[in-house]
């Protein structure tokens, strides 16, 4: 790396030195195209009135980014950022009433403009800090920032409304502000990063990123604060290092961040890593390359993978979903895999739409690197809007990630939604692993069958979610009845794709076999008495989770579809003008002998 190219003056580490080297990129950077059209980014004004700052615009969030040098000691100086959001911006329900307030006020954005020389925004809208560890003699550079994925204040003792007596606009112990700040330096990390690496034609040498757990704030109606522990923010630190490989001086950067943080690395060879493999910053050749957060090609069809585990909704997903697209007369496609020998779950959706099943395999295990080919064979039929991918109720969507980072030519990836069956959940969590798996990488979580618990129930599965899924949001319904549109936008409010990976082990991802869950499939040859099957159903061993097919009852003209999930069953009636082979296929662990169940039959 050649620092010169980025600040050809002399450097000596001073305050002075810093801001003239940011200066010097930012102005840069206003003046490169092609920058802007790769990171979104709007220009930079400079106010040097006062205490000198730099304020900055981007195209995914209509809201200004601010920047100030607060501090440069030996080499190293910090820089503060904040987020100043439109009085317009649905970001600003994330904020605190004060700072919500503060934005509705008719100088907002003249103040904004040199937020310094006011207090009470240095004191709010902060979201990260960026330090630099700039070394001319090496040619070396470190850019450090320090952020969280959430900043949340509560408000112990609420806050009523001036208007009405007694009517709380912030109920006792409920949050105040809630502001995904990981999300929202997204775009300036991808901005920053990728103006050094085209500026200076030098990729980083290194990138890694660390994590810790994180209190929150609350404040009693007195102003005293205190520290609230959280399961849901994380600290977060992500270091890249330009010029010669340096990991020990990001280590030495780190240390006193950390330290007593019990702060963990995250490996580099895990699915995070594929969220950035792809960032501009990456490579010197910035055209060829799309960040996956903030640039999308509309012309490829968005990709929605439905995971969730046996039984818990997903195919009443998929039916909610084509409903409610078909009236909007949007196309959709649909990749579903069984991990049966044959498809049944197609058999229930009756909306106009294609499909392509991959049976007889999980996509996630034994039909791994087939995915490709199903989306390919999908799209010779026609170019859906979006397509479907419903996964088997037993697939580890982590083992999935790197086949679906590699499809970008092809699609773009929303994010994973993994439906839960809130009745069943606390059960599978102590069973399966990979049901705990499929929680961790979802980044919404839609609890169905939330109609099935009492309310200590229920608070305790949306802990358990909670606990195992710090950024996911979760939406709870009953039967899958939900808009589409508030799934897409939940994925939206995350940092989709990404921030749900950060709580990954560096233990490799675990799949349906490892933990002991097998299919067998079984042909019914004669007709079934209904008292008798339902008398049979409710008798089978727990170590049966699943049962599905297609029956033929006694004395009844159409077949029936049988659904039976740990205990709970029902049946539903085929068309009359279907008449498919009658099967029924078990899913459970022990499975290697069923004939003592089958002689009940």
């Amino acid at each position: 790396m050649n620092l010169s190219q980025l600040y050809p003056a002399s450097f000596d580490g001073s305050m002075n030195s810093f801001k003239s080297f940011m200066r010097a990129i930012l102005t840069k950077s206003s003046y490169d195209s092609t920058l802007k059209k790769i990171t979104g980014f709007k220009g930079v004004f400079l106010n040097q009135q006062g205490n000198e700052c730099w304020t900055l615009k981007f195209e995914s969030f209509p809201g200004i980014f601010g920047l100030i040098l607060g501090e440069a000691k030996e080499g190293v100086g910090k820089f503060y950022l904040y987020y100043f959001p439109s009085p317009e911006d649905s970001m600003i329900e994330r904020h605190s009433l004060i700072e919500g307030a503060m934005a509705q006020e008719g100088d907002y954005i003249k103040k904004v403009r040199s937020f310094p020389n006011f207090p009470m925004f240095l004191s709010h809208f902060y979201i990260s800090t960026l330090t630099l560890s700039i070394d001319f003699l090496e040619n070396s550079l470190i850019v450090l920032y320090e952020t969280a994925t959430r900043d949340r204040i509560y408000a112990k003792d609420g806050v009523k409304s001036p208007f009405k007596q007694d009517e709380f606009i912030i109920k006792p112990d409920e949050l105040d502000k809630d502001l995904p700040s990981f999300r929202i330096l997204l775009p300036f990390m991808n901005f920053f990063n990728s103006a050094i690496t085209r500026l200076s034609n030098t990729p980083p040498s290194s990138f890694q990123i660390y994590k810790a757990n994180k209190k929150s704030i609350m404040y009693d109606k007195f102003g005293n604060m205190e520290e609230k522990k959280d399961l849901i923010p994380l600290n977060l630190w992500l270091a890249l290092s330009y010029g010669k490989e340096n990991e020990n001086g990001i280590e030495t950067l780190l240390k006193p961040l950390i330290k007593g943080k019990n702060a963990q690395k995250i490996h580099e060879k895990m699915s995070l890593s594929s969220f950035f493999q792809k960032a501009p910053w990456l490579c010197t050749k910035h055209e060829t390359f799309n960040y996956p957060l903030l640039k999308k090609d509309y012309l490829k069809p968005r990709l929605v993978v439905i995971a969730g585990f046996l039984g818990s909704g997903k195919t009443t997903l998929l039916q909610q979903y084509i409903e409610h697209e078909t009236k909007k007369n949007r196309f959709i496609g649909i990749v579903q895999n069984e991990i049966g020998k044959v498809g049944l779950d197609g058999k229930l959706l009756d909306y106009n739409y294609s499909m392509v099943e991959m049976d007889e395999g999980c996509v996630c295990c034994s039909l791994s690197g087939q995915l490709r080919f199903g989306i390919n064979t999908l799209m010779k039929k026609a170019v859906p809007d979006t397509i479907l991918l419903e996964t088997t109720g037993v697939a580890n969507p982590f083992n999935l990630l790197q086949e679906l980072n590699e499809l970008d030519d092809l699609v773009d990836l929303e994010g994973i939604i993994t439906v839960v069956d809130a009745s069943n959940a606390m059960y599978a969590s102590k069973e399966f692993t990979v049901f705990n798996n499929q929680i961790r990488a979802a980044d919404v979580l839609l609890l169905n069958k939330i109609d099935l618990l009492d309310n200590e129930e229920l608070e305790e599965v949306e802990l358990f979610l909670k606990e195992n899924n710090r950024c996911a949001k979760v939406l709870k319904t009953v039967g899958c009845d939900i808009n589409p549109n508030l799934l897409l936008q939940s994925i939206g409010d995350t940092t989709a794709q990404m921030a749900s990976l950060l709580l990954e082990d560096e233990d490799s991802p675990t799949n349906h076999i490892q933990d002991g869950i097998s299919s067998v499939k079984i042909n019914m040859q004669k007709p079934l008495k209904r008292s008798e099957f339902k008398e049979y159903l409710s008798m089978l061993p727990p170590n049966i989770y699943r049962v599905k097919g297609i029956v033929q009852f006694e004395n009844e003209p159409t077949q029936s579809i049988v659904q039976y999930v740990h205990g709970e069953y029902e049946f539903l009636n085929q068309y009359e003008e279907q008449n498919s082979e009658a099967f029924l296929v078990y899913i459970g662990k022990k499975l290697e002998d069923l004939k003592p169940i089958l002689n009940k039959l």
